[in-house]
């Protein structure tokens, strides 16, 4: 039980690597308040909360400044403290810089970084004043290398590694840590492109399988990010932090 009375914040907690996340902490033993736009978040909560952990539902769109700060505020009240914070909501779309829109790439900002700065704004004075924390932002391979058409979604996930680096220096003195996860080929719902799995397709079979453009040739599983996630969160890090830790089955180490 590596999270016994504590209390997190996962965002995106509706599906993929965010429910993943949810269902790890709460097995841990803690108190998650599980942020999603999704109304199926509730579903999910249900099914997670157990003898050991609970998981309660929070219902509203990140980019609601004042609807997260009410969110956070209730979250300390409620339960006397924050511990830990994962940034895991992301959007994505496809198209290169002659189809893509001004309009598209504020949006992911909005989404993908912003809300990632004012979910740690809000938080940090909770965990200063208790001299405890662990913040822990998904990023992704995209950011360190691309194929393309997803420029706003690749520089919002760079700029998490950055931001990642710059918090860690900050709050340091506070004994807060933060850290970030780099994950490649995950078998979630944003795999699924226009109606069709790109895991699944024949393309991927054939290069990053067969060929093993990923050395262990397959796509990853959203549990595996999430007990990476629950290394991080737990007082097994305790000497990392400002590092981007890559799940990506050595994708990003082939040519």
């Amino acid at each position: 039980m590596r999270l016994s009375g504590r209390v997190a914040l996962v965002t995106g907690a509706a599906q993929g690597i965010g429910s993943a996340i949810l269902a790890e902490f709460v097995r841990e033993g803690a108190t998650v308040a599980a942020i999603d736009r999704k109304r199926n978040v509730e579903q999910v909560c249900h099914e997670a909360s157990g003898d050991d952990g609970q998981a309660i539902p929070y219902v509203f769109d990140i980019t609601d400044h004042e609807t997260y700060a009410r969110c956070v505020d209730e979250v300390a009240k409620q339960h006397g403290r924050i511990d830990i914070l994962v940034n895991n909501a992301a959007i994505s779309f496809y198209g290169d810089i002659f189809e893509d829109s001004l309009e598209q790439w504020r949006q992911t900002y909005r989404v993908n970084l912003e809300a990632v700065y004012w979910g740690c704004k809000l938080v940090a004075p909770h965990m200063a004043k208790q001299r405890w924390g662990r913040m822990i932002s998904i990023g992704s391979t995209q950011a360190m290398a691309t194929d393309g058409r997803v420029g706003a979604y690749a520089t919002a996930k760079g700029g998490i590694i950055s931001f990642t680096k710059s918090l860690a220096v900050e709050l340091a003195p506070y004994g807060i840590l933060a850290n970030a996860i780099a994950p490649g080929c995950i078998h979630t719902p944003m795999s699924v492109i226009d109606g069709v799995d790109e895991t699944q397709t024949e393309f991927f079979k054939e290069w990053y399988v067969k060929r093993r453009k990923i050395p262990l040739a397959r796509p990853g599983e959203p549990e595996e990010v999430a007990r990476v996630a629950l290394f991080l969160a737990s007082e097994d890090c305790s000497y990392i932090t400002g590092q981007t830790i890559v799940v990506d089955g050595g994708l990003t180490i082939t040519f």
